[in-house]
């Protein structure tokens, strides 16, 4: 994932209200936002639109309607952070210090470029690559977990949350990918989410294989907002676990 020329981003302010299903580190949604960012480019709205659905199939699964599921649990959370749109000709200097052991580190074992996780909604931000820039110890502990043991097993994976002198660099699509554990970071394992269970922390989950094994059940994540001033940001994530009505339940409501 090296980083390319973008202006500096600026953002005043920005909510949103997307809820999908998930499979976290799923590369082939990730493949389909790089495909439709070039397809935009080249203009070929044929083209764009076949993109458009196939993701939306991608990122919805089979059954969308949402009125047929009532929620059982949920947990909620806010994140702060820093985020930077990085020309890595000159970049920020909050991230400046910071470019050259970057570049290193978001390369494959082979020495290629690492593959850009993506922005929180999107490919590519229309400011370009985006940096989100936090203290390492703020992060959820559930995610410095995961990326403990990412590091342990020796994936691609461990290098998405590069920690560079106690600083924490990750791309904003970092957070979609582990939206469960930044939405649970207030979770007291054995004690919360779907009561000892821990269900909405568990990442096997929102794998869909998980979701097709289990279709009357849906494990989703909402980005519930995200609001920016300058370069401060603040994201508001849920997770929740929706169980089918059956049909003579439906008609008691």
């Amino acid at each position: 994932m090296r980083l390319i020329s973008a202006s500096l981003a600026f953002l005043a302010a920005s909510t949103v209200a997307q809820k999908f299903e998930i499979e976290y580190g799923n590369t082939h949604i990730t493949r389909l936002m790089s495909q439709l960012e070039i397809a935009r480019k080249s203009g070929d709205q044929t083209l764009i639109n076949d993109l458009n659905a196939k993701l939306e199939r991608a990122q919805q699964g089979g059954d969308s309607s949402w009125n047929n599921y009532e929620t059982k649990c949920h947990v909620s959370a806010y994140f702060d952070a820093e985020i930077f749109a990085v020309d890595i000709m000159k970049p920020p200097t909050e991230v400046a210090w910071a470019i050259d052991r970057l570049d290193k580190f978001w390369r494959t074992d082979s020495g290629g470029d690492m593959p850009y996780p993506g922005d929180f909604d999107r490919f590519m931000h229309p400011d370009g690559f985006r940096v989100i820039k936090v203290d390492y110890e703020e992060l959820p502990e559930k995610v410095k977990a995961w990326r403990d043991d990412q590091m342990i097993k020796g994936t691609e994976e461990r290098k998405y949350i590069a920690n560079v002198d106690g600083v924490a660099f990750f791309a904003p699509g970092v957070v979609t990918w582990l939206l469960p554990l930044f939405a649970g970071k207030d979770v007291e394992v054995g004690k919360d989410a779907c009561e000892e269970t821990d269900e909405l922390v568990n990442l096997d989950n929102y794998h869909k294989r998980s979701q097709n094994a289990e279709p009357d059940t849906k494990f989703l994540v909402d980005y519930v907002g995200r609001s920016q001033v300058g370069n401060s940001i603040r994201i508001k994530t849920v997770a929740e676990k929706r169980v089918k009505v059956k049909a003579d339940e439906q008609g008691e409501l």
